[in-house]
């Protein structure tokens, strides 16, 4: 796949993404609208973040990493009873473990009153904590199942679909929550039973895209399967380098905890909104990257390894800088727009406005990481990545400790995005190492110049902000389109100050739209 097919197969992926994020940003609304930063909100929030957990663990976490340059080999070189009986062989061994791992959280989710001491002090909130986490539990298997899906259908170069199952979740969620939500003794439970549902959905949805690669599951307990372990050993390092970060995650929500009210559902709602960029952009990039690293590395085509990480790391810091300055600057009327309803409160609007401050810085480092690492998964190496993130979680724990003291929430959301950084430049040490000069100057001018047209477009964003200040407190519609009208004037002049610095990326895609036009 060359830069082309890269970029056409990711604007896909971007299209299906940034519907399944609108769909999502609505799932939160209605959360918002439901909950707002209450005790309820805080027990959903803790609840839900454990499957979630597990899933990057191992769903699209290390399996999806491990199973797809392997998968790959098999379609390659491997006869198609051999690739069924791996296909088949992993399904049965993922789908055992997780069914064990669903029934051991039901039976000890009490355990739970031992780590969330503070939610034990208000009458209820562990009670439904604990309840909400047995109910969503389940869901793991499902997603899990869905991620393995997704990994075969992405490695025949299939990204739609998958990419699109993520609008099931948020539909279910949605629907569910505005039809329960009222009827419930606590709304958290009907969003829940939306999160359940969503999951299963998600697995289904796939299935008719398998059958047309003639992938059809079924359990076979062949777990001597070479392919199996040769992705068991692939995963194991994975796994725990996915457990790092989710660790990190664990213990930011736990630090959060402690915090006043709300603090744990304020960095749920401010990290949605980074992860609409991550999602709608830099995921797509990614998950579309792996493959084509796969191929070359099977082929040992280093030179066009090394020319797709280039490509994507100027995708990466284009749309990431900009997309930093714009949240930072127009945090306020962002949360205002999307989630200031119900009952979510101001108040709820400036705790969630000053994590997101901090959350945001984080964008670029998060991005480059998630791109660069796909060249160390591509190369069958899931150790590396590992190492650093064990370095990178400890760094992320003690700022989590030493800021949340003085900055509080914010501490906690800027003690993340400097780990962000961490693992990036740690990361490319070592790749550069490995092989060779990866910045190179075609790399440097793109993210200079796009740095300079992110800080002329924060100063006029800055400005006009200012300007329309009052006539956007004045209501909810004036506030919602002057945002709109901010960001699209945002995007302009920032692509147009690209276009006057010569940012050859910002250029090429000016020509092919203007190509695509003229047709």
């Amino acid at each position: 796949m060359d830069n082309r097919g890269i970029v056409k197969s990711a604007f896909k992926m971007s299209v299906v993404t940034f519907i399944s994020r609108v769909f999502g940003l609505i799932r939160e609304w209605v959360r918002g609208y439901l909950l707002g930063t209450s005790g309820s909100s805080d027990a959903f929030a803790i609840s839900f973040m454990l499957p979630n957990l597990l899933r990057r663990l191992v769903g699209e976490g290390a399996m999806t990493v491990a199973f797809i340059p392997v998968f790959s080999d098999y379609i390659e070189q491997e006869s198609r009873e051999d690739l069924d009986d791996f296909v088949n062989s992993f399904f049965t061994m993922v789908f055992m473990f997780l069914i064990l791992v669903v029934a051991l959280t039901i039976l000890f989710a009490p355990v739970l009153r031992y780590f969330l001491p503070e939610f034990s002090k208000i009458p209820g909130k562990i009670e439904l904590t604990i309840f909400l986490t047995r109910l969503m539990f389940p869901y793991i298997l499902f997603i899990s199942l869905a991620a393995l899906s997704q990994s075969i259908l992405n490695t025949y170069k299939v990204f739609v679909p998958s990419a699109a199952t993520p609008i099931l979740l948020n539909i279910c969620i949605i629907t569910i929550g505005l039809l329960l939500g009222a009827r419930m003794r606590d709304a958290g439970i009907a969003l829940g039973i939306g999160v359940l549902t969503g999951g299963i959905l998600q697995f289904f949805f796939q299935i008719p895209f398998l059958l047309k690669r003639n992938i059809k599951y079924r359990l076979h307990f062949h777990f001597k399967n070479p392919g199996v372990r040769k992705v068991f050993f692939l995963m194991l390092p994975g796994a725990v380098g996915a457990g790092v970060y989710q660790i990190n995650t664990l213990i930011s929500q736990l630090i959060a905890a402690t915090l006043k009210e709300g603090s744990v559902a304020a960095l749920r709602f401010s990290n949605v909104i980074v992860e609409v960029v991550l999602g709608v952009f830099i995921i797509s990039i990614s998950t579309v990257i792996l493959p084509a690293l796969s191929e070359k590395s099977t082929k040992g085509d280093k030179e066009g390894m090394v020319s797709d990480l280039r490509f994507a790391l100027r995708l990466v810091f284009l749309i990431t800088l900009p997309a930093s300055v714009g949240l930072i600057v127009l945090r306020y009327p962002i949360i205002r727009m999307l989630f200031e309803y119900g009952e979510f409160s101001e108040k709820s609007t400036m705790i969630v406005a000053y994590a997101l401050l901090f959350h945001a810085l984080g964008l670029c480092g998060t991005g480059g990481t998630r791109v660069i690492v796909q060249m160390f998964f591509s190369m069958k190496d899931t150790r590396t990545p590992v190492y650093i993130a064990v370095v990178v979680m400890a760094i992320n724990i003690i700022l989590c400790y030493v800021l949340s003291k003085p900055l509080e929430l914010g501490g906690i959301a800027l003690a993340g995005s400097i780990a962000a950084f961490c693992n990036l430049f740690l990361l490319y040490v070592v790749l550069r190492r490995r092989i060779g000069i990866i910045l190179d100057m075609e790399i440097v001018s793109s993210f200079l110049k796009s740095l300079l047209a992110s800080a002329v477009m924060a100063v006029s964003l800055h400005i006009l902000s200012k300007f329309f200040t009052r006539i956007m407190l004045e209501s909810k519609a004036y506030n919602a389109g002057l945002t709109i009208l901010l960001l699209v004037l945002g995007i302009m002049l920032f692509f147009v100050m690209n276009i006057l610095f010569k940012n050859k990326d910002v250029t090429a895609l000016k020509r092919a739209l203007v190509k695509k036009l003229k047709k």
